[in-house]
This record gives C-alpha cells, structure tokens and sequence, in this order.
C-alpha cells in the first residue's frame, strides 16, 4: 500500500525564540501531506552558525533521520498489507 505524500509549504523563520535555549535559532517549518491522514506540521530547529544558503538543505536532513526514527517505531506489530487486505475483506460494509 503506498498512498503518496509530500512535503510542502515549507517556511523559514530567522533567529527565533528556541525554548531552553539563550542564543536565537532558525526554525523551519514543514508541512507533510499525506492521502488519508490530515497534514502533519513539522518544526525543525537549526543552529544560527550554519550558513543562511543551507539552512534548509540542513534542517530536511534533521527531518529525514527524525522522520526514519518514527518509521522505525511505526513500523512494529503492524500488518502486512495482504494481511489489513484480508482483514477488510471480513469487515468492510456491503
């Protein structure tokens, strides 16, 4: 089962507030769409020192490895997809 997805709207805010933290950063805010769940909005926090040109290539790369982390814990005691298939079949209404 594969129902697409992207990431959009992506939104770049300079030197803000970061909680617990004295000294400004970049927040990168990200928005993942994905068919049949509502969009997700994602904020990614990067550090002032990296140059203004990356700051975007560096906080997807922050997101990609956050987002890898939460496959992983999603991805225990699931269904197959023949497996949810088949379960639907016993349930879906006529």
């Amino acid at each position: 089962m594969y129902f697409g997805g992207k990431v959009e709207n992506v939104e770049i805010y300079q030197n803000q507030e970061r909680p617990g933290f004295t000294e400004p950063f970049h927040k990168v805010k990200f928005t993942l769409q994905s068919n049949g769940i509502e969009p997700v909005i994602v904020n990614v926090w990067v550090h002032p020192n990296y140059p203004d040109s990356e700051i975007l290539k560096v906080a997807k790369t922050f997101l990609h490895r956050r987002l890898l982390d939460l496959v992983e814990l999603a991805n225990q005691d699931i269904y197959q997809p023949e497996e949810v298939d088949a379960l639907w079949q016993t349930v879906k209404p006529h």
